[in-house]
């Protein structure tokens, strides 16, 4: 009897390789890409300054709302790791969504299938051959709610409409750029694909891109992180993800920078800014600000992690280091309401605190406690992360009304297509 066919790449055996060749090809390519370095960053800062992501664009759409996006990078989420692809390819996969959402109007009924698409072309972009999913594939995903044609002609319409222009920086790519940047202790590179291994110098790279790379998935999820520049993101969420292993390399890298910033003269306001260590767009006292924002962010944001995010991670031992994290400063993350305002002055020794930062706002990271800080009491003015959403909107784990399109094979969980709703 023929067994049924089976959706997705094809089953490989994992290749044992040998960790002295794997050490030694690693220094060896990290000594050939050092020569290119300063050209790829100049590269990587050129198309940072172009990004064509303005979030204001989107909250102008008609009917597509940010309460769907949740549900939406779910389902993208699962079916990224069900064709096991580079982490790469899910960041380019949403870089391509929301520069076309910001550009096009979408319709609810075609969200999926722009997302879909978006997974696609990312994964031609980044993967090998063999692991990008077919059109098949994807139309039986989406339980045939889309033809194969439709996928065709939603990847020429977003290709036409993005000017067929790829190549921008992702989180990944700034990830990869900051661990190099504030690990200075550790040999080897950054490694693509996390190894548990807890043996060797590729160790501590390992848990650090792992627990960093959560964070930058996480971001995906709320609005305001398209705020700021995609290489100010990545580095927040590596020094933050170092302050949670308790690993000070990048908190005292990030202390002689601002030091180093206070004795630098004022530099021409007409001249373009120089790429700083893992900052793209130059490091000067907003970036600083910025990084205080995009962390307080962060602090909230781990309030409400997701059960697929929770489930792709929970294995890695990431969850569980940011459990911890959370423990220990469950005092600061309560403080963090709907309404806080991430730019009161008020919020910027929290800021720091959780950076890892000692002496940048005046007292020592010891003596900073609750009872010497100031009572966070943010204005009613301040505008919440999803405070453009009706208050008929569904909460971020509640599904929504509707006929379901979203098929769930065997590595997708139900929850996440009861979740991904068709909303007439």
């Amino acid at each position: 009897m023929n067994e049924p066919r089976r959706y997705g790449p094809p089953p490989r055996q994992p290749r044992q390789y040998p960790v002295v060749l794997e050490l030694l090809e690693a220094r060896a390519n990290k000594k050939l890409v050092e020569e290119y370095k300063p050209d790829i960053c100049d590269a990587l800062a050129h198309l940072e300054a172009s990004s064509d992501i303005n979030p204001a664009m989107i909250d102008l759409q008609p009917e597509i709302q940010w309460f769907m996006r949740p549900f939406l990078l779910d389902f993208i989420v699962e079916l990224h790791a069900s064709f096991k692809l580079q982490p790469q390819t899910l960041f380019r996969c949403f870089n391509v969504v929301d520069r076309y959402c910001a550009k096009r109007i979408v319709f609810k009924r075609h969200y999926q299938l722009v997302g879909c698409t978006a997974l696609w072309i990312a994964a031609k972009y980044e993967d090998k051959k063999s692991r990008v999913p077919t059109l098949k594939e994807l139309s039986i995903m989406c339980r045939n709610a889309y033809d194969e044609e439709m996928f065709v002609q939603m990847e020429r319409h977003i290709l036409s409409t993005l000017e067929w222009a790829l190549g921008r920086p992702t989180l990944e790519e700034c990830l990869q750029l900051s661990v190099q940047y504030f690990i200075e202790d550790a040999e080897g590179t950054p490694q693509r694909y996390t190894r548990q291994n807890s043996d060797g110098p590729n160790s501590l790279n390992s848990a650090v891109t792992a627990v960093t790379r959560f964070l930058c998935e996480l971001s995906l999820y709320h609005r305001d992180f398209l705020e700021f520049q995609t290489s100010q993101v990545a580095a927040t969420a590596n020094v933050i993800a170092c302050s949670m292993l308790q690993i000070p390399n990048a908190a005292r890298q990030l202390e002689r920078m601002i030091a180093s910033l206070r004795r630098q003269q004022p530099s021409n306001e007409n001249s373009s800014p120089e790429v700083v260590g893992a900052f793209l767009s130059g490091f000067d006292n907003g970036t600083i600000d910025n990084l205080r924002k995009i962390t307080l962010l962060f602090a909230y944001a781990l309030k409400n992690i997701t059960d697929v995010l929770s489930t792709k991670y929970k294995a890695l031992g990431v969850l569980q280091v940011v459990q911890n994290f959370i423990i220990r400063n469950s005092a600061l993350t309560e403080t963090l309401g709907d309404d806080f305002n991430p730019s009161d002055a008020s919020m910027t020794a929290v800021a720091d605190y959780f950076l890892g930062l000692t002496y940048v706002t005046g007292p020592k990271r010891n003596s900073l406690s609750i009872d010497n800080m100031t009572p966070i009491t943010p204005p009613s003015t301040s505008r919440s992360i999803f405070s453009e959403v009706p208050s008929s909107s569904p909460p971020l784990h509640t599904p929504g009304s509707g006929q379901l399109y979203a098929y769930t094979p065997k590595q997708i969980s139900p929850q996440i297509a009861s979740n991904f709703a068709y909303y007439p």
